[in-house]
């Protein structure tokens, strides 16, 4: 396959991921989703700001592995800057798609862990090889 298609797919899973965050940050009442499950509901105030953090790296992290794959043009950072955003994009997404899967909620195990670890391993595999 690809590497431009791998990237994509990718890419398309982490913003996927990022909007189930971005919608439970803007007030839907799902909080079992995320975070451990341990708010069935609406997520305290807190963790809807984290939530829109963890947004906004997954898709700074859709984006660097586009640049890494050469589908998007990510300006200054494709020449100078690829392989250490490489390194912190893998060690990023591997650190999330190990916590997912070790103490996330159900639908954190089943979808967001395999999808992060997808993608830490294209930006692994980006980077390194």
């Amino acid at each position: 396959m690809d590497v431009e298609i791998l990237a994509t797919m990718s890419g398309a899973l982490l913003v996927w991921v990022a909007t189930v965050h971005l919608v439970l940050a803007l007030g839907v009442r799902r909080g079992e989703l995320v975070w451990s499950g341990r708010y069935p509901r609406l997520l305290p105030r807190p963790l809807r700001w984290r939530s829109l953090g963890y947004a906004a790296a997954l898709i700074g992290s859709a984006w660097l592995l586009a640049g890494l794959a050469g589908v998007l043009d990510t300006g200054p950072l494709a020449d100078r800057w690829a392989r250490s955003t490489g390194f912190v994009l893998t060690v990023f997404l591997g650190l999330a798609g190990l916590a997912s899967l070790l103490k996330g909620s159900r639908w954190e195990r089943l979808f967001f862990a395999p999808f992060t670890l997808f993608g830490a391993g294209l930006s692994c595999w980006l980077t390194f090889f």
